[in-house]
């Protein structure tokens, strides 16, 4: 297995040319929020615009532009607001972002399309691990507008330092992403552009929960036109080195009680 980095739409439509499995990583939030939706049972359609969101049928619609709900929507692009939902199993949710869905978009045509954040790295590591021993897996920093964002990159080298794990070697650029992870404490995506933004819209609680990591068992594939749970969800999970690779919160609505905050880096703990 063979992981390589790349960041935005260009990343991604590179992994649909050459027929790579797509890692879709848009830390805040979209992933992590994929990943609750799953979670709960649903079945995800994105679409790049709000008028597509509004033109399908749908139980539930979640989006954001520019961070805040989309008037008339039912969630915003809110992991905690989807945990703490009212949501049938089944349910069919419709779903926009500002970038996320975007690059989704831009992976069409790829070996398959996953999401993946800090929040279910391990989950989805071990997934592909199992799927595509000797595959090759792009993971996908979405970036924002066009630009790179720190936290993208950061939940990218989560990913990638969960799948070396599982033996797989990695292109320079993805290694660029997991010593940065590995090095730089991820309390200071607290402070990041893309985190005050999100406070000052009132989803400081969002910023949290997508930087804690392996709490979700989620793993949502794209399969025929939908996210849909991807992966086999295994309680306490041991990865090769024997380290657990997601904590098994319990109902929907404990999940947010896992973990205790954001982790300190390997350089601290060490």
């Amino acid at each position: 297995m063979l992981v390589r980095y790349a960041g935005g739409v260009r990343g991604a439509r590179s992994a649909a040319r050459t027929g790579a499995v797509a890692v879709v990583v848009d830390a805040f939030r979209a992933s992590a929020t994929l990943a609750a939706l799953v979670h709960r049972g649903a079945v995800v359609v994105t679409v790049a615009s709000v008028e597509e969101a509004l033109a399908l049928p749908a139980d539930l619609r979640v989006g954001e532009r520019g961070g805040a709900k989309v008037p008339g929507f039912d969630l915003g692009n809110s992991p905690t607001a989807v945990l703490e939902a009212r949501m049938e199993p089944g349910s069919r949710v419709v779903m926009t972002t500002t970038n996320g869905t975007r690059i989704v978009e831009a992976a069409a045509g790829a070996t398959a399309v996953y999401a993946g954040s800090f929040v279910n790295a391990g989950a989805l590591a071990h997934t592909l691990a199992s799927a595509f021993p000797g595959g090759e897996i792009v993971v996908v920093g979405c970036g924002w507008r066009g630009h790179r964002s720190s936290e993208d990159e950061a939940a990218a080298g989560a990913i990638v330092h969960r799948l070396r794990g599982f033996g797989a070697g990695v292109d320079p650029r993805a290694r660029v992403v997991e010593e940065a992870y590995l090095t730089r404490p991820l309390g200071r995506l607290t402070k990041n552009a893309a985190a005050r933004r999100l406070a000052r819209l009132g989803y400081a609680r969002d910023v949290e929960f997508c930087l804690r990591e392996d709490v979700l068992p989620a793993v949502p594939r794209l399969l025929k036109g939908a996210f849909v749970e991807g992966g086999a969800r295994a309680k306490n999970l041991l990865d090769s080195q024997g380290v657990r690779i997601y904590s098994e919160g319990g109902p929907a609505d404990q999940t947010l009680q896992a973990g205790s905050g954001v982790r300190q880096s390997a350089a601290e703990r060490r």
